[in-house]
């Protein structure tokens, strides 16, 4: 029987293998996307704007939108840490990382196609994680809160130091949307969510 679940468990990895030839495993870059795969069994995709999809189909995903302070680059980059986060993960999941390895607002058609392809996201997304630095200002990301507050599937990190604090603690409050102080505490929190 062991060897039957490591046959098969062997033949799984060998054909996700040739249908992500043109993914890159977590910490190579790659123009379509990143991917980490812990045992086979357990995966993640990150996608950025101008990125293919990574697989197909997305069908058994669970998809997650990193929503939060970017600060036209300017500030932090958590989410790329989430990639790993995930990957350690039971489950299958997709990222949609709105942050930009190299973004220039004016670009010709840039901005429209960042802002529809947030907006698209969001609204595919089965999960946003929002985390608001509390040295930022993060005004899309208030946008972002307001969009999607009755949708049950917001859940915000907001530092206690951010200058609209009191905004996001009474909206989020108001809506039943759970609110943490930090990344780290919310992290904790979902390794027991249910998705």
């Amino acid at each position: 029987m062991k060897n039957l679940i490591f046959l098969t468990a062997a033949l799984l990895i060998s054909a996700m293998g040739a249908l992500m030839s043109p993914v890159a495993i977590y910490g190579q870059p790659s123009m379509d996307g990143q991917a980490a795969d812990t045992d086979g069994l357990s995966c993640a995709y990150m996608l950025k704007p101008h990125q293919e999809l990574p697989v197909r189909d997305t069908s058994g995903f669970t998809k997650v939108f990193l929503a939060g302070t970017i600060d036209m680059g300017n500030s932090r980059d958590w989410q790329s840490g989430m990639l790993e986060y995930f990957a350690a993960k039971d489950g299958r999941y997709l990222l949609f990382n709105p942050r930009q390895d190299s973004w220039n607002a004016e670009a010709e058609g840039e901005m429209d196609y960042q802002v529809n392809w947030e907006l698209r996201h969001l609204e595919e997304a089965d999960i946003i994680i929002m985390y608001i630095i509390g040295t930022s200002k993060s005004p899309v990301t208030l946008l972002e809160m307001g969009l999607h507050a009755r949708s049950r599937k917001l859940i915000v990190a907001c530092e206690k130091d951010y200058y609209r604090y009191d905004n996001v603690r009474i909206t989020c409050g108001f809506y039943g949307i759970p609110l943490y102080n930090s990344l780290d505490q919310l992290l904790e929190v979902l390794d027991n969510y249910s998705y």
